[in-house]
């Protein structure tokens, strides 16, 4: 497996990603002026799930449920699972980019890491694959996967494979439970809530960092 960051350009990817999203914009203008505003509706799905990736860390959870109240469970499980393809390959140009400053990639060199390497050397798909399925904070594997080098498109193919059962199940919930706005904006406000408390730790590491230490503070 390759060990050092992939010759690619994220520069490319993002004018591609800025394309992508303009394609999908006039489609959603043209679904508006034509009363199409359920086909609007799942591009105006697409382009939000497309943006959620670790680098910009969305709530998708209640945009699904919702959107899938009125459109076919299946196909909301394929665009979604689509469009979070999109989103993985933000992570993977980023990271990729990242891993050639001298800071990350000396990170490879720790032990830890090259104990993560050799499980999931083991079968890198499937490891993806489950990664993408279980609703957990394992987003671990997939940055391993990057930070490996391996390639784009296994990487895409196993986000599809293990996004789409899981997509599906929360699609056919939306579905059949029909919640109104006021539950969709509870979630949506519980989800908020449980990203801000896990974040707490980290802002309170980095604001006692920044606190002058006894001693070493001006006269």
């Amino acid at each position: 497996m390759n060990m050092r960051p992939r010759n690619i350009s994220s520069v490319r990817w993002f004018v591609g990603f800025g394309i992508y999203v303009l394609a999908l914009s006039l489609l959603l203008i043209w679904a508006r002026e034509t009363g199409r505003g359920s086909l609007g509706n799942l591009f105006s799905f697409m382009i939000f799930v497309s943006f959620a990736c670790q680098f910009c860390p969305l709530p998708i959870i209640p945009v699904f449920l919702a959107i899938a109240r009125d459109h076919n469970p299946f196909l909301i499980a394929l665009l979604g699972s689509l469009a979070t393809c999109v989103a993985n390959l933000h992570d993977y140009y980023i990271l990729n980019s990242l891993m050639r400053w001298e800071r990350l990639g000396r990170a490879k060199a720790s032990p830890w890491y090259a104990r993560a390497v050799y499980w999931f050397e083991w079968s890198p798909f499937w490891a993806l694959a489950v990664a993408n399925l279980l609703p957990l904070p394992i987003d671990v594997v997939r940055l391993l996967a990057i930070s490996t080098g391996y390639s784009r498109i296994p990487f895409t193919l196993a986000t599809l494979v293990g996004r789409y059962p899981r997509y599906l199940i929360l699609a056919l919930l939306g579905y059949s439970l029909q919640l109104s706005n006021t539950w969709i904006l509870t979630i949506l406000g519980a989800t908020l809530l449980i990203a801000l408390l896990k974040s707490l730790p980290k802002l309170r590491e980095r604001w006692q960092s920044r606190k002058p230490q006894p001693g070493k503070g001006t006269p």
